[in-house]
């Protein structure tokens, strides 16, 4: 039967605290650089390389809140600024600022009618749609309300709700994370497959890559078969290098424990297989049983 999911109060109150970052980043071009040459002393200007292998700047909440990965070429440099920076800049460029963020592809950045109560000095026409950048500064300002309305309507965006309830014949240990979404960012589909394999519930919480995938795959005894998955099998799906991209966890009855992402947006559920089959019908795909 299918059934529809929310996010927990406590999980709210916890995607409340880490959605938008206390530190504000902007995207800028080298050409921006000396527009901005008065107000740049008040910030970190960090080289995009360096931004990229810096320990502190890659933690998971930073790269998920502003979608590193769609961030375009062309942006050359971050600037690492405290919340008020930006409060304190000049109207006519910090528009120009926030036009610069909304075509850098950044995360924290939304359609307008998604948040109506933001102020008016952080909305701009941006390609013909009006859209919001999103600041620490005014959304820790908001009430609970709104940011709770707020991230169930963004949170449909990332994942669809819909789901099915786990079968009374699944592995009992799934029943601590089907269907539920997280309280933090960094669980994958790698770490939910091992955890559905293992049992190990502090696995479910890991942001594990497919070297370490295909590791614990090994130990647990799991090795590729020619075959239809069968419950309690894994499938994965791999790129032409052969490379691990996606793996779900096999219930039977064309159903699996699957997670999408490793954002606290995308939940641990069960789907069926034509769906996880069309969002990953470009890559190989492979069944591994336990021996």
């Amino acid at each position: 039967m299918k059934i529809t999911i929310e996010p927990t109060e406590k999980q709210l109150a916890s995607w409340i605290d880490t959605f938008v970052p206390n530190q504000d980043l902007f995207l800028i071009e080298e050409a921006d650089l000396a527009y901005f040459e008065r107000e740049l002393a008040d910030v970190l200007v960090v080289p995009r390389s360096e931004f990229m292998a810096h320990a502190v700047y890659k933690r998971l909440q930073l790269a998920n809140s502003y979608m590193y990965w769609n961030i375009a070429d062309r942006m050359s440099y971050v600037l690492v600024a405290p919340p008020e920076w930006i409060e304190r800049m000049a109207l006519q460029k910090k528009q120009h600022l926030l036009e610069v963020q909304a075509g850098s592809g950044r995360g924290l950045v939304f359609p307008a009618p998604m948040l109506p109560e933001a102020p008016e000095d952080f909305s701009i026409e941006w390609d013909g749609a009006a859209l919001i950048i999103m600041q620490y500064s005014w959304w820790k300002k908001l009430p609970i309300k709104i940011k709770k309305r707020f991230l169930k309507e963004y949170a449909v965006q990332w994942d669809s709700p819909e789901c099915h309830e786990l079968p009374a014949n699944a592995p009992s240990h799934l029943q601590q994370f089907a269907n539920r979404y997280s309280d933090s960012h960094g669980s994958n589909c790698l770490s939910a497959t091992l955890f559905a394999v293992t049992g190990h519930a502090w696995m479910a919480g890991e942001w594990v890559h497919p070297e370490t995938f295909s590791h614990g795959l090994h130990r647990a005894n799991y090795s590729l078969i020619e075959k239809e998955a069968a419950p309690g099998d894994v499938v994965i799906w791999i790129n032409h290098a052969g490379i691990v991209q996606h793996a779900s966890f096999c219930l039977g009855n064309d159903l699996f424990f699957n997670k999408n992402g490793q954002t606290f947006f995308n939940p641990w559920k069960v789907i069926d297989e034509n769906k996880l089959d069309r969002e990953w019908s470009h890559l190989d795909k492979k069944v591994y049983s336990c021996r």
